[in-house]
């Protein structure tokens, strides 16, 4: 039995749906490529719920999904007849589309503007902060990595604090380990690498490795929760890098589909950039969707750690299993397969008369609520 399991049914792919509308609209007859996915009528055209919204129109040109009230539903009703969600992949075009009324809100604000768009009187929501940041270290795409010593050195290099008190928003945090302090089976007692440039410089020199050159994959046309802006992020923990000897090629790609198929398979990559913002309270869905396996991520097969990954995933009772969390936090942080860097509070911006809109730590808002300010 997977411990995990009651904690993953708060998923919203865990939600109930009509096996009549299933069936009706094929919706098993998914085809196509990772690149190029083709899906059903059901996901396009009839996605099929009891919520206070249901589907009106998907339009992919457009990159817009329209949603519209559901008078039928069960509950109070939504107080909002039609909502319009919009991708707009640029940070500063949203920005101006919010300010212009064009739109009357947009997701992943970024740090700088958090404060000047509340001093302008926009509604800005902060999340708690439930997700990873991290460098991940590739062992199998340079044998170097493969020695702990070079990557005790790259954590060592690395300015943490600098970085999250400059480029983070208001309330991010160094990260100790994979896991944020408000999941059970987070370790205070794990082994810590606090920024000490001489440190490395003498782990490189330790290890024969001085003379160093990584290539440090990072994404573009992209804005994560964790990760507001990638080539800031990059260039700041470049040159950290750099200033412990380590010569840094940045191979700058864009998110999808170049750079998640270039860092999480093949051993083409270093050092990269990736996070992850949890889908529900449990700590196996941090550490056990990074390390509980062999990941082509992260280039190394650990048995005894996935032993224990096994061992705490079979175990029912709750503090027992938060136990052997603790323990393979500890575990994860003596191997060091990545440097986690931040966890951060990610943030959201309403229009100045828009209300009844509460932030949630999974970035799953609800807007039956919501509603104009009249």
């Amino acid at each position: 039995m997977s411990s995990k399991i009651p904690a993953a049914l708060m998923l919203p792919s865990f939600s109930i749906h009509s096996p009549k509308a299933l069936q009706e609209f094929d919706a098993s007859n998914i085809s196509g490529t990772a690149d190029d996915i083709k899906y059903p009528s059901y996901a396009m055209e009839h996605p099929t719920g009891t919520g206070p919204f249901k589907f009106k129109s998907w339009n992919v040109a457009d990159k817009t999904l329209t949603i519209e009230r559901n008078d039928d539903y069960w509950g109070d009703k939504a107080k909002l007849k039609t909502l319009v969600f919009r991708t707009i992949s640029d940070e500063n075009a949203r920005k101006q589309a919010l300010r212009s009324g064009d739109i009357q809100g947009y997701d992943l604000v970024g740090p700088a503007d958090v404060e000047p768009l509340k001093g302008e009187g926009f509604n800005v929501l902060t999340r708690p902060a439930f997700n990873i940041l991290y460098l991940a270290i590739n062992q199998k795409g340079n044998p170097k990595l493969a020695d702990i010593k070079v990557r005790q050195a790259i954590a060592y290099a690395l300015n943490r604090k600098a970085l999250v008190d400059s480029k983070l928003p208001p309330g991010a945090e160094v990260a100790t380990q994979f896991l944020p302090s408000t999941v059970e089976g987070w370790n205070d007692g794990v082994t810590k690498y606090d920024y000490n440039v001489e440190k490395a410089k003498q782990l490189l020199a330790e290890a024969g490795a001085s003379n160093l050159t990584l290539r440090f994959h990072y994404p573009t046309e992209v804005t994560r929760p964790y990760m507001p802006n990638p080539k800031d992020i990059y260039e700041l923990l470049s040159a950290d890098l750099q200033a412990a000897g380590i010569k840094v090629e940045g191979i700058p790609l864009k998110w999808t589909p170049d750079y998640l198929n270039a860092t999480t398979s093949g051993n083409k990559h270093d050092l990269h950039l990736l996070g992850w913002t949890g889908d529900y309270g449990d700590g196996y869905n941090f550490i056990g969707t990074f390390f509980s396996r062999p990941k082509d991520e992260w280039g190394f097969n650990n048995k005894a750690l996935f032993d224990k990954f096994a061992q705490a995933d079979s175990t029912a009772d709750a503090t027992a299993r938060y136990a052997l969390y603790k323990e393979l936090n500890a575990d994860i942080m003596n191997f060091l397969p990545g440097v986690p860097i931040s966890h951060s509070p990610p943030a959201l911006v309403l229009g100045k008369d828009v209300t009844g809109v509460k932030a949630s730590p999974l970035t799953d808002e609800r807007y039956a609520t919501a509603e104009f300010k009249s």
